[in-house]
């Protein structure tokens, strides 16, 4: 049997604390006594702990056991990896382990981050949603959950938390039938179609965005916020930054042991297309980048490409500039972030999250290609808020990011 406990409590976090998202701790408590697993929230300034309590038979010396279940992007890899993090900070004897694909970037985002994964199916539903390939999905979804079972029957975890994806799907299915308890996070005002699922049987929902309860029974909701990155809410000099990304500027030189910038103005772009990668945007800066480099002296380029486009976008502009850093993908975005004086991006939640976490202006490029256009609305409350300008993909080209990029450099 399964009981539910909000506990809410009073704090005063620092301003770093601001919006911080999903954190967690596990811990378990006497002989026969409850279960607990503790899933704190913390959003501007205050700290809400949320109890699940699970009446399972434990002993004092046996360790709490969790398991992740996130897989396809980063927006959905990274506040997994985020809550597991806060868990390991706040709880040095909990177990934590991942379940994803070995196909997709959590394959090495996660062992990159230090826990292991464990590969299970993934089964994915089309759009439009009479497609003929989904008229396979009940077969492949009970050799999915066969694999999960195995996989649950081996960790024995006293909760599954899935963060979307389509491989959430099978394993929070298998989890519930089997009696584990299931917590799922949402991260857009717009719910994922395996989150909208899986919201039917997950004992608790926590949503970014209140907009996103209209698709979870709101009796099992609660709105914390998004998880993010432990390294983004530690602190990072914009110049040992820099020169971890362009370690050969003669421009850098040693003050008292540190690394310092002679810079007249603030000229270090950030360039993200999410963690998969974005063809418009890329092509717009293939077609922008060094001619924006040859007419501002003090200009540099962080640009994250996606695996994808990387060696398409290699071949256009080349790897000779010096004040261009060109990557498939940057695993070290707290780096990224500190060095960066104007981030361009898609506006997917996490990313949008990371932003106002770090202090960022940003120009939102959102994608056409997503869910009930939920991207423009994130963008669109960014802009609200004062801390980003919106370029739809419509109005995008290597003209109109350079002169916006030009514009909000000056007013930096």
């Amino acid at each position: 049997m399964i009981g539910l406990q909000l506990v809410r409590a009073s704090t005063h976090p620092s301003p770093g604390c601001l919006r911080r998202g999903i954190s967690g701790v596990l811990h378990v408590s006497g002989n026969v006594k409850p279960t607990k697993c503790l899933v704190c929230a913390r959003s501007m300034g205050t700290a809400k702990v949320f109890a699940l309590t699970s009446e399972v038979s434990t002993s004092q010396e046996e360790a709490f056991r969790i398991l992740m279940v996130a897989g396809g992007t980063g927006g959905h890899i990274y506040p997994a990896i985020a809550i597991a993090d806060e868990i390991k900070n706040l709880n040095k004897t909990a177990q934590v382990q991942f379940a994803g694909t070995k196909d997709r970037m959590e394959w090495s985002a996660v062992p990159q981050a230090g826990y292991e994964l464990s590969v299970v199916p993934a089964v994915a539903i089309r759009r439009p949603f009479y497609s003929l390939q989904n008229l396979l999905v009940p077969a492949k979804l009970l050799i999915a959950m066969f694999a999960c079972w195995k996989l649950l029957n081996r960790i024995r975890p006293h909760v599954v938390v899935g963060t979307g994806g389509y491989v959430s799907g099978p394993l929070c299915l298998a989890a519930a039938i089997s009696g584990f308890p299931v917590v799922i996070q949402e991260q857009n005002a717009y719910a994922g179609i395996t989150n909208r699922l899986l919201g039917k049987i997950a004992q608790t929902i926590f949503v970014a965005f209140w907009a996103a309860t209209a698709y979870f029974p709101k009796d099992r909701c609660m709105l914390y916020g998004n998880p993010t990155r432990v390294e983004l809410r530690q602190y990072v000099s914009a110049a040992v930054a820099r020169r971890y990304f362009f370690p050969q500027d003669e421009r850098r030189i040693a003050d008292h042991g540190h690394y310092s910038e002679k810079r007249k103005k603030k000229e270090m772009v950030l360039i993200l297309g999410g963690s998969l990668g974005a063809l418009a945007i890329n092509e717009a800066v293939a077609d922008m980048a060094v001619k924006s480099l040859e007419e501002n002296s003090e200009r540099h380029i962080i640009w994250q490409t996606g695996p994808k486009y990387y060696e398409e976008m290699v071949q256009r502009v080349g790897q000779t500039h010096p004040r261009l850093a060109i990557y498939p993908y940057v695993s070290a975005m707290h780096m990224a972030y500190a060095a960066a004086d104007l981030v361009v991006a898609r506006a997917g939640a996490i990313t949008c999250s990371e932003l106002l976490v770090t202090g960022k202006p940003s120009i939102l490029i959102p994608s056409r290609n997503v869910a009930e256009d939920h991207q423009t609305k994130n963008a669109e409350a960014m802009a609200e808020g004062g801390s980003a300008r919106v370029l739809s993909e419509s109005a995008l080209s290597s003209s109109s990011l350079a002169s916006m990029i030009d514009e909000l450099l000056v007013l930096l």
